[in-house]
């Protein structure tokens, strides 16, 4: 009898601590909620959608805003988000699954699987393995080869691209995050299987967890029409809802604008190709904390579940006033696969936390989870990208000031201000560069001609109606006088993966002779080698 009243005093507890936990996070709701809405409105951010899990439950799932600025459809728990590199989260965890199914190891060279495979460096390009692939340690430049994503290149254009890269760092000795490798590795799981990586995600994931709301590529985000005589007949008679798809948003000429989905974000679909809903990301989270457990049913390993959380690089180049990783409250950055590892400071206790980012043109994603206290967040907006919108990770680093009863920060307004300070202190310096040193351009003949690039290609530069245009692949941009023999753009119109805040540059330079200009640099072309494009005629 002493027995069964211990377990029943034991289950009184158990069940009570859930419940405070629980009733915690619904007392911090309205102050998160009131907080979302004010930052929403401080960035210009059309919508929002959070899903919070706790203990194996749901405990919150809603939709802020619209699903496109001016209209009326409201963002809900089921609106279809891009996650863009959220989904590298997604792609280690199938590449663990493909470990524990026997298609590969870890540990395999790259070239094992992808014999093309090729890097600048014949020693590296044999010592690359797949855990390489996803853990941001190749000892290439940040983010390497994506000017070439931006501008609309293939996939097998960019791997090219990639092969003829300069490493910066020793291997697998410095953090540089990479979309490539992760693209690459999503090719490889491809070809050990067979299978596309839209069907590995469907059938690995989003079957079996009732993902319904998700999908891969950009068909899966589009708001096309139906197609088919019987859907347009349902439609007609509103028997087909509305596609409920947060489209993305820019800041175009200062205002928020809505952005036409870009087939740009899923050239790599397994990088950055998926598109869900907090709903949905919701049952992810309680997976992932469930150790890759659904319904009694190991989803993925125990064994791949720690392995994706075990460093693998050190972050530790990070400034402290990073808006990623705001020193003061995250610190101990390290990179596993596809998953960020920190501690955050909770006064001088720290919190292990694991996390992942994405951002594209037009949208920003974000995933929280606290293994140590079964609980997890999932912020989705239809707003910016890392250059444009720090909103989830300003309204994540609230909740987590809210749960831990931490001194009140105003995080988006922090973030708001110190990005709007670095582009008001790069516009003051060239501004400032230009009065002092005011001068005016040559004639525009001396520029006109074509250059080029052993990277990028050619472009050709013409004049038309008193005025110099750029004429780059399928692109024609005007350009607009800045300075001297320095001319600038908008970076939107080369890619709409730019916004009115990415400035483009092209400054000339007179070497053999003063009739015409023998090379020029762009600062939106800045990898290779060599970033000098030359005048090929």
């Amino acid at each position: 009898m002493k027995l069964f009243s211990f377990f029943i005093v034991s289950i009184y507890f158990a069940c009570s601590n859930v419940t405070f936990a629980n009733d915690k996070i619904h007392t911090l709701l309205p102050a998160f909620e009131s907080y979302i809405q004010k930052a929403m409105q401080e960035w210009g951010a059309p919508g929002v959608a959070v899903a919070i899990v706790k203990d194996g439950q749901v405990i919150y799932q809603k939709g802020f805003g619209v699903t496109e600025v001016g209209k009326q459809q409201p963002v809900d728990e089921h609106t279809v988000f891009p996650i863009a590199s959220l989904s590298k989260n997604f792609l280690a965890s199938l590449m663990v699954q493909l470990v524990d199914e026997g298609k590969l190891a870890l540990d395999d060279p790259v070239l094992k699987h992808l014999p093309d495979f090729v890097l600048s460096d014949p020693e590296i390009t044999k010592q690359f393995t797949v855990r390489d692939l996803l853990s941001h340690r190749s000892g290439l430049k940040h983010f390497a080869a994506d000017t070439f994503w931006y501008l609309g290149t293939s996939a097998d254009e960019i791997r090219t691209f990639m092969s003829k890269l300069p490493f910066i760092a020793p291997f697998r000795q410095s953090y540089g995050y990479q979309n490539q490798m992760y693209g690459t590795a999503s090719i490889l799981a491809e070809k050990v299987t067979g299978q596309s990586i839209k069907d590995l995600y469907t059938k690995h994931f989003f079957e079996p967890l009732g993902m319904h709301d998700s999908s891969v590529g950009l068909e899966g985000a589009t708001l096309s029409p139906p197609q088919t005589l019987w859907q347009k007949i349902k439609g007609f008679f509103r028997k087909i809802p509305p596609k409920n798809i947060a489209v993305p948003h820019h800041v175009i000429d200062g205002k928020t604008t809505a952005l036409p989905i870009s087939f740009h974000m899923y050239t790599f679909a397994g990088s950055t190709g998926i598109n869900t809903s907090a709903a949905d990301m919701a049952k992810w989270m309680l997976m992932q904390l469930a150790n890759g457990k659904v319904n009694d049913k190991q989803i993925i390993s125990q064994a791949g579940i720690q392995e994706m959380r075990k460093p693998e690089i050190s972050a530790k180049d990070l400034r402290p006033d990073d808006s990623q990783f705001p020193g003061k409250q995250i610190q101990n950055v390290n990179y596993g696969m596809g998953w960020f590892i920190y501690d955050f400071m909770v006064g001088n206790k720290k919190v292990p936390m694991i996390g992942h980012m994405g951002g594209f043109a037009g949208v920003r994603s974000l995933i929280t989870l606290v293994p140590s206290e079964n609980l997890g967040i999932i912020i989705l907006s239809n707003f910016g990208a890392m250059r444009l919108s720090m909103l989830p990770d300003a309204l994540r680093a609230r909740f987590f000031d809210l749960y831990y009863d931490l001194p009140e920060s105003d995080w988006s307004m922090n973030f708001l201000k110190r990005m709007q300070d670095i582009r008001d202190k790069n516009k003051q310096y060239k501004v400032s560069y230009r009065l002092q040193n005011p001068k005016a351009a040559q004639p525009l003949e001396k520029y006109a001609g074509e250059f080029g690039n052993d990277l990028y290609g050619k472009f050709k530069l013409v004049i038309k109606e008193g005025q110099l245009w750029m004429h780059y692949r399928d692109k024609v941009v005007p350009l607009k006088h800045w300075n001297a023999d320095e001319f600038s753009f908008k970076g939107n119109d080369l890619t709409p993966v730019y916004s009115t805040y990415d400035e483009g540059y092209i400054e000339f330079g007179f070497q053999k002779s003063m009739t015409k200009a023998d090379l020029c640099a762009v600062n939106l072309f800045p990898e290779g080698k060599d970033d000098l494009f030359r005048r090929v005629e």
